[in-house]
């Protein structure tokens, strides 16, 4: 079972989606390299192609769009031959290809299911399907095949055969004065719906246009892939120099950054040194606050909490918290100490009937010390 999905899945299956992916893409962006003309003249795309439909005496030649250009009747090509008639309008005959229509009702379609392991081996299984299933023989007929994948089951094929009588193409091309032989292929016309049919080909493909042209594709390919393996070499020596200079530049730039980094650390302790000492000269100590504190408090008053605020920046306060025989009269004592200004209740007074004193709760702010210089 596991050889048979790496057999089937992957290198027939994945493998080939791919590989059809990577040439399709390598092909557009290849010719992309050319002018309009030039893509023409290598895809050969001045091929002609040529319309004739059932029972109707003239061909027409159409462009890619399925624009009728010119008429070719068959009374032309009675008079000379479908080669010179076809001269005569700058056409080779080896450039152009007849194409058939005929009306769908004239096939003969069968359908079937197959299972899509067996996709590789179908052209034997229509061979054997005509000569087994149907009435006729196989070298009495044409044929072709659309092939879709069943949505459920994923594993199984839905086949579409379509049969054509070869005598019948004899009937509807005897007007137009060609040969069975003229004809490189075959489409049904007048599909109904999403009806899909096959365009079954008369004549093998013919391999390329010319030798030359042949060539030609291939030494340009092979200029593309030796520029391409130029430009590689020379990316992947300035990509070695550059990867060299980034591990100069990195040993450099470590060495700078440990250098960097010690004389951060001294410039930021000095800073830090520097501050401390300005704030030492600038602030009090906590230790003197609470000194000034329990020196201004009456002996009818504690304090419980002793907390340094910062109510606004650069701005430092000093939050209280105790009991007082009377504390209405505490913001007048610490407004009159040289430590503290604009001190004030922040909470109302409340009774306590535990401690039988009033609760408090305020806020002195700390005033600047003035700095002095030493001369």
């Amino acid at each position: 079972m596991s050889n048979e999905f790496w057999t089937r899945d992957v290198l027939k299956g994945s493998l080939n989606r791919a590989a059809g992916q990577f040439l399709s893409w390598h092909r557009r962006e290849f010719f992309s390299l050319f002018s309009p003309k030039t893509v023409a003249w290598l895809t050969d795309r001045d091929n002609r192609q040529l319309i004739l439909k059932a029972g109707s005496s003239d061909l027409w030649c159409r462009d890619r769009r399925g624009a009728a250009l010119w008429r070719l009747p068959a009374d032309e090509i009675a008079a000379s031959s479908l080669e010179e008639a076809l001269a005569r309008r700058g056409v080779a005959r080896n450039a152009a290809r007849i194409e058939l229509e005929i009306d769908a009702s004239a096939f003969f379609v069968r359908r079937f299911d197959i299972p899509a392991a067996a996709a590789d081996n179908l052209a034997k299984l229509l061979e054997v399907d005509i000569e087994r299933k149907t009435p006729f023989r196989l070298e009495e007929v044409v044929y072709g095949h659309t092939a879709a994948r069943h949505s459920s089951p994923s594993d199984k094929l839905s086949v579409a055969l379509w049969i054509l009588r070869r005598d019948y193409i004899v009937g509807a091309i005897e007007n137009a004065g060609i040969a069975l032989s003229d004809i490189s292929s075959i489409r049904p016309s007048g599909l109904r719906g999403s009806e899909e049919a096959p365009l079954i080909e008369l004549e093998r493909a013919r391999p390329g246009a010319d030798r030359f042209r042949i060539a030609a594709i291939g030494l340009c390919a092979a200029t593309l892939f030796l520029a391409a393996i130029g430009v590689g070499a020379t990316l992947w020596r300035q990509s070695a120099l550059i990867a060299e200079l980034d591990a100069r530049i990195e040993e450099m730039s470590a060495r700078a950054a440990r250098v960097r980094r010690a004389v951060d650390l001294a410039s930021s302790e000095s800073r830090l040194l520097s501050v401390l000492r300005e704030t030492r000269r600038g602030s009090p100590r906590f230790a003197d606050l609470w000194e000034e504190a329990a020196r201004i408090l009456p002996d009818g008053a504690f304090a419980t909490t002793l907390a340094l605020a910062e109510p606004r920046p650069n701005e430092k306060a000093l939050d209280i918290e105790g009991f007082a025989d009377s504390a209405v009269g505490l913001p007048a004592l610490f407004n009159k100490s040289p430590l503290f200004a604009d001190a004030g209740l922040t909470a109302p007074i409340t009774p306590d009937s535990f401690e039988k004193r009033e609760r408090f709760s305020l806020e002195a702010k700390i005033k600047e010390q003035k700095r002095t210089t030493s001369q």
